[in-house]
């Protein structure tokens, strides 16, 4: 639980540091970003639950459900998009949450979250991975699913099945850009495009489905694609080089009493945690590590904490 939260805690800060720009959809008034797909018996409906477990929206009266009042079928494939448009997109991360309800079949209904930047062309599912549109380097970050009503955390699940504990709210971030030597080239799409859609087998199940609502969405600021140096106000450790092929130094503004490193890759996954006493400068070495992007944890006298974007790049 312990390593849970810390990995939390790193990926909150990490998107909300410089979020510029900032977009809500909670289904109360009609929406032209939300587009439910003219397919025959789309089961996605904007409106008011009426169901056992669907029985409310988040907040408001509405929601998107696949279906307000009837349980799903068998042999179903329902989509809605949500198109990001201009603010939200000229940068090089976009990161949304939303909070979710679910009531499904564990083995051959599901819940998938899909994207692209092509206009459609080609999508890739949302989750912690690399891919390939064909125009740079584009991951996905999930964060931990918030239990709403204890407030506890959980893995997320990268597929939506099964039923949920109650309301969810659950958040990733999405990065695309060119890591070069010298420079972040960023890729600026038009608009960003997500597919939310349901999926049930042959069986049927007598289930709810899936309800969303309170979809919220922000972006870095341009300062953040801009380079590899966070722009926080007040910084007391300075990484040089940034990238490096071999070994950089974390220098600091003066000898502090006790400092924590936790050093992480793109997925969140703790690569190396060490703890140093008295120390105003500490070298930190590549070893066996790819080239790619890293994300560097500093905490300063149990209190202060910084995060960095760190690249190794032969």
């Amino acid at each position: 639980m312990k390593k849970l939260i810390l990995l939390f805690i790193l990926s909150f800060s990490i998107s909300n540091m410089y979020a510029q720009y900032a977009d809500s959809i909670n289904f109360e008034q009609p929406n032209a970003k939300i587009v439910i797909l003219p397919t025959s018996n789309n089961l996605w409906q904007i409106g008011t639950p009426y169901k056992t477990f669907f029985n409310s929206a988040h907040h408001g009266n509405r929601a998107i459900v696949t279906d307000t009042m009837s349980n799903y079928p068998p042999n179903d494939t329902s989509s809605f998009l949500y198109i990001i448009q201009h603010g939200l997109v000229q940068t090089c991360r976009t990161c949304m949450s939303f909070s979710h309800k679910y009531d499904m079949d564990t083995i051959g209904d599901k819940g998938i979250i899909e994207a692209s930047y092509d206009g459609g062309n080609s999508w890739l599912i949302v989750k912690d991975t690399n891919g390939d549109f064909g125009m740079g380097w584009s991951y996905f970050q999930w964060n931990s699913d918030i239990i709403e009503s204890s407030s506890n955390y959980q893995m997320h699940k990268l597929i939506t099945n099964g039923k949920s504990n109650g309301w969810i709210r659950s958040e990733f971030c999405w990065h695309w850009y060119f890591p070069v030597k010298n420079d972040t080239i960023i890729v600026i799409p038009d608009s960003l495009m997500l597919r939310f859609t349901f999926i049930s087998d042959s069986v049927i199940k007598n289930k709810e489905g899936w309800m969303i609502d309170d979809i919220g969405t922000w972006a870095a600021g341009a300062g953040e694609c801009s380079g590899i140096e966070e722009n926080a106000s007040q910084q007391h450790a300075k990484v040089s080089p940034n990238p490096f092929s071999t070994s950089t130094q974390i220098s600091f503004d003066k000898t502090y009493p006790s400092i924590a490193l936790s050093f992480y890759d793109f997925q969140g996954k703790l690569l190396l945690q060490n703890h140093y006493a008295d120390c105003n400068q500490i070298t930190l070495h590549r070893n066996q590590l790819s080239n790619g992007l890293y994300f560097l944890k500093i905490i300063i006298d149990d209190k202060q904490i910084e995060t960095r974007k760190i690249v190794i790049s032969d």
